[in-house]
């Protein structure tokens, strides 16, 4: 996460922003996998991880547009912090697509579409 943009203040504060967003997200995905065992469930739960972090991403990247930033802070670190949270949302589908086979021996997307989010309908 070198990023020559940064200030070095910016790049800690960068650095602790997303271990502990990558923190609080495997903590879902830990207690998903601890607590859920019904797997239209779990599928649904990772539906609305994806909806949810599409909605919030199309949010940040629109605050971007509009020059909408957080206080104390530059484009750049802005820009960095969606790049990584990206990452880690997207670290956390594959834990959870990963588990689901692991707790249910098939895929997740026999219950969801390619998108991750959307019921497969298929034909019949």
């Amino acid at each position: 996460m070198n990023n020559p943009k940064l200030t070095e203040e910016e790049s800690k504060n960068l650095q602790q922003m997303i271990a502990n967003i990558e923190a609080g997200e495997m903590s879902q995905v830990e207690d998903l996998f601890s607590n859920c065992n019904n797997p239209y469930q779990f599928a649904k739960t990772h539906s609305n991880y994806v909806k949810d972090w599409e909605k919030t991403k199309k949010k940040l990247e629109d605050n971007l547009k509009n020059n909408i930033l957080p206080p104390n802070t530059s484009l750049a670190f802005s820009e960095a912090l969606i790049e990584e949270s990206d990452k880690i949302i997207n670290q956390k589908l594959r834990m959870v697509q990963m588990l689901f086979m692991a707790k249910f021996n098939e895929s997740i997307f026999n219950y969801l579409g390619s998108d991750g989010k959307t019921k497969f309908l298929g034909i019949f």
